[in-house]
């Protein structure tokens, strides 16, 4: 994880938690991690300006916008602690995490480039439009843009809800006959890779 893009998201939660509750926060990140992250650390205009449409905030836009400057300036220690360094993976849930990874990774290696970037913005599309907690959403929506990193600890209700979205997109894209397909030589080839082999059926 790049420290300037953590060191700016706790710089967001820092400038709007006096104005929104800890939901609307996290729907919030989610929001700037997907629209504004790789934008100048001062890009803040277009960003406020989404947030008085999405939470009636227009009353408010001079010091949203006020507080989340003032936060991009602070010190790292007087900065709110990141969201996403809590979602610290549980013994119970991690290696059912490991295996959901190690599984989709393993589809997308049987996609070429395009193809798998598709699915990567189709699954992350899916996030929105189904009963995805916040907190689990954002930790989805950064592995998501960001491939190469670990996944968080995550609950199995929500990988298993997940992976059935992403059966769907498969179904939906290649035919319920390739979809299978897909989904078999992955769960094979993820098979010699996860610690718990327990942990992988689990999630189907």
């Amino acid at each position: 994880m790049s420290q300037e893009l953590q060191r700016r998201r706790r710089a967001i939660v820092t400038g709007l938690t006096p104005y929104m509750n800890e939901t609307l926060l996290m729907e919030a990140v989610s929001h700037w991690q997907q629209h504004y992250a790789d934008r100048p650390r001062f890009s803040l205009q277009g960003f406020v300006s989404d947030l008085c449409g999405l939470f009636d905030l227009a009353e408010r836009r001079h010091q949203i916008h006020m507080s989340l400057v003032q936060a991009m300036t602070l010190s790292d220690k007087e900065l709110a602690s990141d969201p996403l360094a809590q979602q610290t993976p549980s013994e119970d849930h991690h290696p059912c995490t490991q295996a959901f990874q190690v599984l989709v990774e393993s589809l997308w290696a049987q996609m070429d480039t395009h193809t798998a970037n598709q699915f990567r913005l189709d699954l992350a599309a899916q996030l929105r439009s189904h009963q995805t907690g916040p907190e689990a959403r954002l930790t989805l929506e950064y592995w998501l843009q960001n491939p190469s990193r670990h996944l968080a600890g995550l609950p199995l209700a929500s990988l298993r809800q997940q992976l059935n979205n992403a059966y769907v997109i498969l179904c939906e894209r290649q035919g319920p006959v390739e979809a299978d397909r897909l989904l078999r030589d992955a769960y094979r080839m993820a098979g010699s890779k996860v610690q718990s082999r327990e942990a992988l059926t689990s999630l189907m």
